[in-house]
Formats: structure tokens, C-alpha cells, sequence
């Protein structure tokens, strides 16, 4: 995927406002800072507040990042502290 001009579709599923959700969506932020030459659309869902949207995705484990574009997409478990999981989406990590 070339970093000009991509977009970049994210999901990131938490569980209310506890130490891992909280990790996650602050790692994810550093991420999206760390490689500001992609295009981002960016949804935090928290599962305790929408549970019927991480039942309709399969989600039963949070933190979860979904990679919804650039395709084939994938998710990531975790607080996404292990860059080198990320790496294959976020080449510039």
C-alpha cells in the first residue's frame, strides 16, 4: 500500500473505560500520529454501550482493532502496544 494518499478504515472496540480499553485507544492515537500520511476514518465503539455491534462482527475479546481498508483488512487483539504486530499495517511504524 502506497502511503500517499491512503485511507485507512478503523474500528477499535473497547470495553467501557478501563486500563486496556483506555491503552488501546491512546496507543492507536500515537499510531495515527506516527504515520500522518494516511487518510483515517475512525470509529470507537465501546461494547458495553453497542453489544449488539460486536456480537454482529464476531467480536468477543477487547481490546480489538479492525482493519477495515486498505483491503484485505485484519484485526489486531491487544492494547496495541506491540508494534511489531501492527507493522504490516502500518508500514511507517
Amino acid at each position: 500500500m502506497s502511503s500517499e494518499n491512503s485511507k485507512m478504515v478503523l474500528r477499535l472496540y473497547v470495553a467501557g473505560k478501563g486500563l486496556n480499553s483506555a491503552m488501546a485507544i491512546e496507543n492507536l492515537k500515537q499510531i495515527c500520529r506516527t504515520c500522518n500520511s494516511y487518510d483515517y476514518d475512525l470509529k470507537i465503539v465501546d461494547v458495553l454501550k453497542e453489544p449488539q455491534t460486536a456480537l454482529d462482527k464476531g467480536i468477543f475479546v477487547t481490546p480489538a482493532l479492525e482493519i477495515i481498508e486498505p483491503a484485505p483488512g485484519g484485526m489486531v487483539y491487544g492494547t496495541l502496544a506491540d508494534k511489531t504486530v501492527l507493522k504490516p499495517f502500518f508500514p511507517s511504524l
